[in-house]
């Protein structure tokens, strides 16, 4: 088996990139002769820390290989400003398209990917259905947003059935209930709105990406869609409480290699490099 070896130098830029009343926290990967660029929309608020390694792994693995890639938290998540609770689907989808704006615009002009993990595969899809990027790679999109905040709710609830008296203990069905009636809950240290909650369940996935046939036919661009499985926690759910660390490097592999065939990369200089031995 040969040995993939990393065919380009790369920087890594932190910036805060400016949006309405907010400034997110970014990292722009920059190889020294990008081929192609990556937009990469990550998961939701607490899955943010537990995912962290493995997807910044993956922005670097990307680099690598010449591809410049782009990541960032969502406003009012992790290291960007902005409220939570103030937080809404339509301001995170406004902010991803004011990000695609600008990397859009740099040169020289490449091949662009949209790439969602979860959540972020929900608002990439969207973006992707109105017309961005020249392909779309998705890691365990849900049908909806509710989906994924809903699994986000019930792993926190057990963790505290867990630890509270038998007593004491709250089903998941009363905090559902309550957000359902505007409550402002606190969950895994953000402060969840009862209307996001409501409006989780509208904030949906178009329905022709969630098989890769149809979206072929329909969009006439390249669309993978992949569920992954248990054994890619922490990436996605569930996690069982800490980050274990873990060589994700036959998940990149086989990634990049679609990647490559759907933004045609895998030809010429690039193609050879990458498969050369040490």
């Amino acid at each position: 088996m040969q040995t993939q070896r990393p065919i380009s130098a790369i920087t890594e830029e932190a910036r805060y990139f400016e949006v309405p009343d907010a400034h997110l926290y970014t990292v722009l990967h920059k190889p020294t002769n990008p081929v192609a660029r990556a937009l990469l929309v990550g998961p939701f608020a607490s899955e943010r820390v537990s995912s962290y390694y493995p997807w910044v792994r993956w922005a670097r693995y990307l680099a690598e290989r010449q591809v410049e890639v782009l990541r960032y938290d969502y406003r009012g998540i992790g290291e960007s400003t902005g409220v939570f609770e103030e937080m809404s689907f339509d301001k995170w989808s406004e902010d991803l398209q004011l990000l695609l704006n600008w990397f859009m615009s740099r040169t020289p002009k490449l091949p662009l990917l949209l790439h969602g993990l979860e959540l972020g595969a929900i608002l990439a899809g969207r973006n992707f259905h109105e017309g961005a990027g020249d392909a779309l790679l998705m890691w365990s999109p849900p049908a909806t947003a509710n989906e994924a905040l809903r699994s986000t709710l019930l792993q926190w609830a057990g963790f505290k059935q867990m630890l509270d008296s038998p007593e004491n203990r709250t089903p998941a069905s009363e905090y559902i209930k309550q957000l359902q009636q505007g409550a402002l809950m606190d969950v895994q240290g953000y402060q969840w709105p009862g209307k996001l909650w409501c409006d989780s369940v509208g904030f949906e996935l178009p329905s022709a990406l969630s098989d890769e046939a149809r979206a072929k036919s329909i969009y006439k661009r390249p669309v993978k869609n992949t569920k992954l499985g248990k054994d890619a926690s922490p990436l996605v759910k569930p996690f069982r409480g800490y980050v274990e660390v873990k060589d994700f490097s036959e998940l990149y592999s086989e990634n990049f290699d679609w990647v490559s065939g759907a933004l045609a990369l895998a030809t010429g200089e690039m193609n050879e490099a990458i498969n050369r031995e040490p």
